[in-house]
């Protein structure tokens, strides 16, 4: 009986929690301040572990902890109460954000070491070269930078939000109002044609 008293209270302090927050989270989505810093001393603690569970790094936990409450306070005339809690809501954004974090990193490792190994094929290739035949530095970039206007509108700015700009592929099709298999083909039709362009010019 006592077990079933504490649950019973525990309950009912959570039902009064999710409804404070829920009234904090109204109060963000009209633009009060004073709500938003109340949700933000509740979850900061929750957020940042969220989100440091995912990347395991301190300083990127920091910064996409940052972004989250920024999206908190954007975004929080989109939360629902019949389909949740603000926690809950809250926490899946942190966990999706530090996962788009994670993908981003992992991108641009692999372009990393994607233009480590062309650069040792274009070194071992001037090797065999003789001088007379070498590109230059300055006519290998020249070339890059005429390739890259060779291609589409469409698909150097798909590339560049990829590549450049750290974005998911979902978040390009989100803000270009692009669907996702779209802007997956304008990415992968002009990654081809810059190595095609670059490859025959080199």
């Amino acid at each position: 009986m006592k077990t079933d008293a504490i649950t019973n209270v525990n309950k009912v302090q959570q039902d009064l929690r999710a409804t404070e927050e829920a009234r904090w989270m109204a109060g963000v989505a009209k633009g009060d301040r004073v709500c938003f810093e109340k949700l933000h001393d509740r979850y900061a603690g929750l957020v940042f572990a969220t989100v440091y569970k995912v990347l395991n790094d301190h300083q990127d936990a920091e910064d996409v902890s940052q972004v989250v409450f920024s999206q908190v306070w954007q975004k929080a005339h989109l939360y629902d109460r019949s389909k949740g809690k603000p926690i809950t809501w809250t926490v899946t954004l942190a966990r999706n954000r530090a996962i788009d974090r994670l993908r981003s990193k992992q991108r641009r490792s692999h372009l990393r070491d994607g233009y480590s190994e062309e650069s040792k094929v274009f070194e071992a290739t001037a090797t065999r070269r003789d001088a007379s035949d070498e590109v230059s530095e300055h006519e290998r970039a020249e070339t890059v930078r005429t390739a890259v206007l060779e291609l589409s509108d469409e698909q150097r700015e798909a590339i560049e939000m990829a590549y450049f700009g750290g974005m998911t592929q979902q978040e390009i099709a989100r803000k270009l109002g692009q669907p996702l298999g779209t802007v997956k083909a304008r990415i992968r039709r002009g990654v081809m044609r810059l190595r095609g362009v670059v490859g025959h010019r080199l």
